[in-house]
């Protein structure tokens, strides 16, 4: 079957379905047929993919009520592919509705069987008529099904947000995380200063805003290309990351000529930022289990043009000093988590994670800062972070370990972290604590912690 922007849809959804498969790797594996459609299709797709994900909930609200079939007897391809046309009828003001439907029917007749394909048929036709007739849940009599059925999230999540936020903040942050983010870039600083990259970037008419709180960070809303393809991308003379995530770097203050260990450092966007900040004087050490993900950050770094990152296969939580040969006069941990502060970008995490995840995640947290503090100097740093907003992975984690680790206490005197809270971006604790409602940055956490020159 020929590629064509919603077949593509199809194949990268069902895909993502399985819970080992997250939207960027299923994206990845299809990157070359993507990379075969053209701009105008390969935007449906992407369009198509993220805001199934997105209106999910919502999309099945509209099923179950026009399907004379249960929902639980759905075959999960015929699923998928009216998620597909109901997105394309209720979102999507540029596609007709009959291409919407049609295109649809094909696509079923090719994946699934004509009976399937009357079914669907069926449903799209009388929910095109009748959807309108509809009504959502009552706001002021079921704030949990309305949020849910509205904003497209499962239950679980909402039920803890309403009784962490309230039902006001809750919706608000809602409404913001089912919006579409700016592509957010940092300005790679050892080659030019950020003004005059946003200068270029405005050239290219990509929809460049400043972002407020980093002093590194360009947002584009409209990019038109992928970013590889935008001028500046092979000089190094940017790189992509969140401005929450750039916020986290410049809390960990690192100095030119320091030793720093980021010691879960993935592909490298905050080894990168911290080399950056160092002028690329000092030593790097980014430490990752997965091999292929320190493979993607060496050429990263020499795309930017770091000379002093020195990548490390290494498990944190088995690590001992000889694996180092050296503490560091800073240690950031950026640990894995549930990810539930990025769902603007990675919409399918919402419906992947549950309660289970979280506590597991919090219990492998508190093991890997207990780890990674055994490597810092006496008066040295060590930042712990998330892209995480929940608590068990916040504030838990940090007080389990001050309870454990009498040589450590909270540093909150830094001037990033007064510049943070007078920004409104921290807790009264403080830690560092962002959240896509309220600013255009994802949802983070961090706590800057301190190790004493000697145990009290």
């Amino acid at each position: 079957m020929k590629a064509d922007s919603r077949h593509m849809a199809f194949t990268i959804l069902m895909r993502c379905e399985k819970k080992t498969c997250t939207l960027d790797k299923s994206i990845d594996i299809a990157q070359n047929e993507l990379e075969s459609l053209s701009r105008q299709d390969r935007n449906l797709c992407n369009a198509i993919v993220f805001g199934v994900l997105r209106h999910r909930e919502y999309l099945d609200f509209i099923i179950k009520s026009f399907s004379k079939k249960p929902f639980a007897n759905i075959d999960i391809q015929v699923l998928y592919i009216l998620r597909i046309a109901l997105f394309q009828l209720l979102f999507l003001d540029r596609v007709p509705a009959f291409a919407a439907v049609n295109t649809s029917i094909e696509l079923a007749k090719k994946r699934t069987n004509k009976g399937a394909a009357s079914f669907i048929n069926a449903v799209l036709r009388n929910a095109q008529q009748n959807h309108h007739t509809l009504s959502l849940p009552d706001l002021n009599k079921n704030l949990l099904a309305h949020i849910c059925t509205s904003h497209s999230f499962p239950g679980w999540l909402i039920k803890r947000w309403i009784g962490v936020h309230g039902g006001e903040k809750t919706l608000a942050l809602c409404q913001s995380i089912n919006t579409i983010p700016p592509i957010t870039l940092r300005v790679n600083t050892l080659k030019m200063e950020r003004k005059a990259l946003g200068a270029l970037l405005e050239t290219q008419e990509l929809g460049v805003a400043y972002t407020n709180e980093s002093p590194d960070g360009i947002h584009i809303s409209s990019p038109g290309k992928p970013v590889t393809q935008i001028e500046g991308f092979s000089q190094g003379l940017f790189q992509i990351q969140d401005e929450a995530a750039q916020l986290v770097s410049q809390i960990l203050d690192p100095k030119p000529g320091e030793t720093v260990l980021d010691a879960c450092a993935g592909l490298g966007g905050k080894a990168c930022h911290i080399a950056q900040l160092m002028n690329d004087r000092g030593q790097v050490i980014a430490a990752d289990l997965e091999s292929h993900k320190l493979d993607s950050l060496g050429a990263e770094a020499q795309r930017l043009g770091i000379e002093n990152i020195r990548v490390r296969q290494i498990n944190i939580l088995k690590a001992t000093i000889k694996d180092f040969d050296t503490y560091f006069d800073r240690v950031l941990l950026d640990a894995p988590c549930s990810g539930l502060g990025v769902i603007r970008r990675n919409p399918d995490t919402k419906w992947k994670r549950t309660l289970k995840d979280v506590l597991r995640l919090c219990a492998q947290q508190k093991k890997m800062l207990n780890a990674a503090a055994n490597f810092v100097k006496p008066g040295g740093i060590l930042v712990y972070a998330v892209c995480s907003c929940e608590p068990e992975e916040n504030e838990q984690v940090i007080t389990a370990f001050l309870q454990k680790r009498k040589d450590y206490s909270l540093d909150t005197t830094t001037e990033e972290i007064q510049a943070f809270s007078n920004a409104n971006l921290t807790t009264a604790d403080p830690f560092f604590k962002t959240y896509p409602e309220g600013h255009i940055m994802d949802g983070f956490f961090a706590a800057r912690l301190k190790r004493l020159d000697k145990n009290p």
